[in-house]
């Protein structure tokens, strides 16, 4: 019923008070076995695996993944010629995308232990009343009013953040997405590591052009120094697409809507626009009705945010990726440096099903460790100065899980076990919710809970 209860450092609480305490405290529900909590989880909910690998030389660090899927999506976003109009289509919104235009995506999160807490809550801490795509989320004019979020950076939502980045005397504190540091202060942060390093690959945004996007959680999820590996295809004046498709390169000028939707277009065909195979739009051509161009332009990164290059497929009924960045950093302030002997904490996210935001599948954190010994690390990197067959690589399951709307504040006031995290106990989220199956359905009636609170919409 507790999950899976490790080796504790209870600090200055002794293990029979802490026990005792855990016991009361982490109990999700009145279930009493493993089979009646997997009978009752909802279709759709239960945790999925991603096999993770690595290896490392030197100079390289390589990062393999294997995620087996049924539908699998490497289309995104488009604008559809319709009624005389262009119109975009495929969003990140609640649930998944009627259509299925949104793309497959697989993040690390990757902490060296400057971040506190990160090894025992992972991205747990990152989520915080107030965030986009939350019951709770602000509206834009109250961000884009926030003199750091809305004046300095632009934005108009509320995204990941470490509690560290909010005027807090302790990490476990309450982290008002409001109450952000100073900028020197977060400069300060930055120079001293305290941040998450951020990997996302991403089967439409980045793959086709052979990157992953790398980035960084601080105050808000943040994008590495240097061009980014996407832009959006848009004429803003006018509203429809920037640019379309060159015939002379590709053969066609744009895609076909029933084609599109049927899932016709495979990985070898444009399903995709890049700055190589594009001219400027045309609006003297005669465009038909479910005329299609893609919403995104993509183009080759270059900086710190095109560090880590990319090479993802999918074939046999699994996407099948590998990732590759440098040992050193590629920028100290926005990238984590590799070091063969050290162990890092490393949290992993799966958007799959159409689904974007928060709409996706998360693991516990977990550790990766470079050239250490089984019992250090669950990840192992294996030291190799060429590249290793499938076969020959140290393949880890992560076990996924949806997370539902638990924030940080929550976990850390109204939480049954928020005294246990509120005393700094080095105890970790497995150790209190080990078996994901007991684990979802907490999540899931948590959720219900939230929902039945909220007041109604005015």
């Amino acid at each position: 019923m507790m999950g899976i209860l490790g080796n504790w450092r209870l600090g200055k609480v002794s293990g029979v008070v802490a026990l005792a305490l855990l016991t009361a405290a982490c109990a999700p529900s009145t279930d009493t076995d493993k089979e009646s909590a997997e009978a009752q989880a909802p279709l759709g909910n239960q945790a999925q695996t991603l096999y993770v690998a690595a290896e490392y030389n030197d100079d390289t660090f390589r990062l393999h993944y294997r995620l087996e899927v049924e539908n699998p999506s490497w289309y995104h976003q488009y604008w559809r010629f319709t009624d005389g109009e262009w119109v975009r289509m495929g969003s990140g919104a609640d649930g998944p995308d009627p259509h299925g235009l949104y793309e497959d995506r697989i993040s690390m999160m990757l902490d060296d232990g400057s971040v506190e807490g990160f090894a025992r809550y992972g991205g747990w801490m990152l989520i915080h009343p107030g965030m986009r795509s939350l019951d709770s989320a602000m509206s834009s004019d109250a961000v884009q009013a926030h003199p750091t979020l809305g004046e300095a950076m632009g934005r108009s939502d509320v995204r990941k953040y470490i509690p560290q980045s909010r005027n807090v005397d302790r990490y476990t504190d309450q982290a008002r997405w409001d109450d952000v540091k100073s900028e020197q202060e977060l400069d300060e942060m930055r120079d001293r590591g305290e941040f998450l390093d951020l990997w996302q690959w991403r089967a439409h945004r980045s793959n086709p052009v052979g990157y992953a996007d790398n980035g960084y959680v601080l105050h808000y999820r943040l994008n590495s120094e240097g061009r980014g590996m996407y832009s959006d295809n848009r004429d803003a004046e006018l509203d429809r697409p920037a640019y379309m498709f060159d015939v002379e390169k590709t053969g066609i000028q744009s895609l076909d809507w029933d084609a599109l939707v049927a899932r016709e277009y495979s990985q070898d065909d444009w399903y995709y626009i890049s700055e190589d195979i594009a001219v400027p739009f045309d609006a003297e051509h005669e465009w038909q009705e479910g005329d299609v161009i893609p919403f995104r332009m993509l183009q080759i990164p270059d900086g710190a945010r095109g560090a880590i290059t990319a090479d993802g497929a999918y074939r046999d009924g699994a996407w099948r990726v590998t990732l590759e960045r440098s040992m050193r950093s590629p920028n100290r302030l926005d990238s984590k440096r590799l070091r063969e002997g050290d162990v890092y904490n490393v949290a992993f996210a799966v958007h799959h099903g159409s689904v974007g935001a928060r709409h996706h599948h998360v693991s516990l954190p977990h550790r990766l460790g470079l050239g250490v010994n089984t019992g250090e690390a669950e990840i192992i990197a294996t030291y190799s100065e060429t590249h290793l067959a499938d076969t020959d690589l140290n393949w880890y399951p992560v076990e996924l899980i949806y997370p539902g709307q638990v924030t940080w504040e929550w976990l850390t006031s109204q939480h049954p076990g928020a005294g246990l995290i509120k005393a700094d106990i080095d105890i970790k989220v497995s150790d209190h919710h080990g078996y994901l199956p007991l684990f979802q359905r907490y999540i899931q009636r948590h959720e219900r809970r939230l929902k039945n609170t909220q007041p109604p919409p005015e």
